[in-house]
């Protein structure tokens, strides 16, 4: 499955330090997730699968800070 969404680009999204460890990999699928918090290091605190969202829908996707 990793080969079906591999960056076909020929740049990266972002300037990164160039690791042989990654993958860049092209969103076609967006999960709902719930979560009570943000960690102060960045992650979800108790994050909870809700299941897919419609391709449509993925101009509501943010970080509300």
């Amino acid at each position: 499955m990793l080969d079906t969404l591999r960056w076909k680009r020929k740049q990266p999204p972002l300037h990164y330090s160039e690791s042989a460890d990654i993958v860049w990999v092209e969103p076609t699928l967006i999960a709902e997730i719930e979560f009570r918090a943000w960690t102060s290091d960045g992650k979800l605190r108790h994050p909870s699968y809700k299941g897919l969202r419609e391709r449509q829908d993925n101009a509501d996707v943010f970080r509300l800070d």
